[in-house]
């Protein structure tokens, strides 16, 4: 907020403390209003000082909500580090991008990595926000790990793109335009049925069949869901999250037949047409209204919850009433048996 004087002025703040290889500006909806004119400014003092690369990002707090701005940075960011469209001998065979929603936790990034790899294949995962899981050492205004820039120039030497999360198109999409990569797009990574999905494109990519590791976690999810069936099935669920989170925990849900009454999403997106749910509203969480047996949102739902007599199951962004959210496994066939169980005990607990 403010002139773009002052905007290049942090981003050398920055340059001189931190040495980054990549700026991001951010611009909010009263300097968009304004008119401030940061794009210009910033290419101005990117000639100035070229060791690094600036970009901007277009992120009004009026227009669409947090996967939209999320997308948006991802795709500045590819936009910003691949310069050139890679030749037949580039191209590593083996090799994966992925691009993550927001969606994911740190735990989900390290489960993921895990799953692809053990498949032979190489990961090249934006963002990768297992950086956020908590073990840095000491103070620093920056995460430790993740993807770097160098590793980012090469995401067009990849047979493939995942997108995980509709929000996810977009980059994908840039990444076929520019570097002619194909892409899929991945609309849940949990639940049996979104599990399963992965395993087998994962298992077609590589030529590779699914460990044994993971066909037992398979065997587990599917006892669980037996169990947890009798407390789960034909109750009334609420769901107040982000579009792509909402459609993920809406299909692991039906397949454990509950029934999502209502879901309350912040912004329209592709993702809100997929969703599984008997009512869907735009709004925010005063527009939670009903009886219900369980409601799904985040930290902010508590007094939501309160109000309408129903326990919370707490996810989503942000999280910050539940010790250990960052650590949670909330994907692939383990995540969905705790997600699972952590609901079928809510609810247990309120018919006892």
């Amino acid at each position: 907020m403010g002139s773009e004087e002052n905007a290049v002025n942090v981003a050398k703040d920055f340059v001189e403390k931190q040495s980054p290889d990549l700026i991001g500006i951010l611009t909010s909806g009263l300097s968009e209003i304004k008119g401030d004119n940061i794009r210009d400014a910033i290419k101005e003092f990117k000639i100035q000082d070229s060791k690094f690369k600036i970009m901007h990002v277009s992120t009004p707090d009026y227009e669409g909500g947090m996967e939209t701005g999320y997308a948006k940075a991802i795709r500045a960011v590819l936009q910003c580090a691949l310069n050139t469209t890679p030749k037949n001998e580039d191209l590593i065979y083996g090799k994966v991008n992925i691009l993550a929603g927001p969606h994911l936790t740190p735990a989900d990034f390290i489960e993921l990595r895990e799953i692809i790899e053990s498949f032979g294949l190489i990961p090249v995962i934006l963002p990768d926000l297992s950086s956020l899981d908590g073990s840095r050492e000491g103070f620093s205004p920056l995460s430790s790990g993740g993807t770097g820039m160098r590793e980012i120039e090469t995401m067009n030497g990849s047979a493939f793109t995942i997108a995980i999360g509709t929000c996810m198109e977009t980059p994908a999409k840039f990444l076929q335009e520019k570097c002619g990569i194909e892409y899929a797009v991945l609309e849940s990574i949990a639940g049996l049925n979104g599990t399963d999905t992965l395993m087998k494109m994962l298992s077609a990519l590589s030529g590779n069949p699914v460990s044994l590791k993971y066909r037992k976690q398979r065997m587990s999810l599917v006892d669980g869901m037996r169990d947890a069936h009798f407390y789960l099935s034909g109750k009334k669920v609420c769901i107040a999250l982000e579009p792509d989170l909402s459609l993920q925990t809406a299909m692991w849900l039906g397949e454990m037949a509950a029934d999502v009454e209502l879901t309350v999403i912040p912004t329209l997106s592709r993702a809100a047409n997929a969703i599984q749910t008997e009512k869907i509203v735009v709004g925010d969480l005063f527009s939670v209204k009903g009886d219900f047996d369980l409601l799904i949102s985040n930290s902010h739902a508590e007094d939501t919850a309160m109000r309408l007599g129903a326990p919370l199951y707490q996810m989503g962004f942000p999280v910050y009433k539940v010790l250990g959210y960052t650590t949670k496994v909330t994907i692939g066939y383990r995540g969905t048996l705790t997600m699972i169980n952590d609901t079928a005990n809510l609810v247990m607990k309120e018919v006892h």
